[in-house]
């Protein structure tokens, strides 16, 4: 009788592990062109004005074992207009009027000012402003990396023009409507991770958010020596 019970168990594991890798297969089959996913994500991005959110932030230094968590709100704006204000561990913000891109921080009471391009900013964030042709600048493929939730699109872009920026990018995708819900770069040792929760978009987020007046006492620093979000 034991035997019995033994061999049935044995036969359930393997019928239901047959099953999951059958369920597994009619789903990576199911998932659209790869192609498509960023045509419509892009288009997605391509016709929202404005959006705002928490985010959450991870970045991972493998050389030296290290791994840094932040948070925070964005905003971002069309043309050329971000906001990201980190409030943990440190307060810090990047603030892109469209013209210019200032890096404030206020427990050290000075600011970084330099003037906006598409290299100021993480290449994991540039989509959110609808600009450049992913498909054109990428190789796009599904990623192994379990990123995201059940049933989400999980893009690897690899830039066509090799770059000693980053190696690629991962993009994880909600299959309903096309957002981003995590972005996530990765060079030869570190990982920047960001997280985006609670998307809300075409809430007519004004101009005055992207407006930076550095305070009385901080000082101004002009130049390329800052950070990216």
């Amino acid at each position: 009788m034991h035997r019995h019970r033994c061999r049935c168990r044995v036969l359930t594991l393997v019928l239901l592990t047959a099953t999951l890798a059958g369920a597994g297969a009619v789903a990576r089959a199911e998932r659209p062109p790869v192609k498509d996913v960023i045509a419509k994500m892009q288009a997605f991005y391509v016709k929202t004005k404005d959006l705002k959110g928490p985010f959450k932030q991870v970045f991972t230094d493998a050389l030296y074992n290290r791994e840094r968590t932040s948070w925070g709100y964005f905003y971002v704006k069309k043309p050329g207009m971000m906001r990201w204000n980190y409030v943990k561990p440190e307060k810090k913000s990047f603030i892109a009027d469209g013209k210019e891109l200032w890096v404030y921080e206020p427990e050290d009471k000075q600011a970084f000012r330099n003037p906006l391009n598409t290299t100021n900013l993480s290449t994991g964030l540039t989509f959110l402003l609808g600009t450049g042709d992913l498909n054109k600048e990428f190789e796009a493929s599904y990623a192994t990396e379990k990123l995201g939730a059940p049933g989400d699109l999980v893009i690897k872009l690899t830039p066509r023009k090799p770059t000693a920026q980053y190696k690629h990018i991962i993009l994880v995708v909600k299959p309903g409507d096309y957002t981003v819900t995590e972005s996530m770069v990765v060079g030869k040792n570190n990982a920047n991770h960001l997280i985006f929760t609670k998307l809300e978009l075409n809430t007519k987020v004004p101009r005055s958010q992207f407006v930076f007046k550095p305070p009385a006492g901080v000082r101004v620093i002009n130049g390329s020596n800052l950070q990216k979000p």
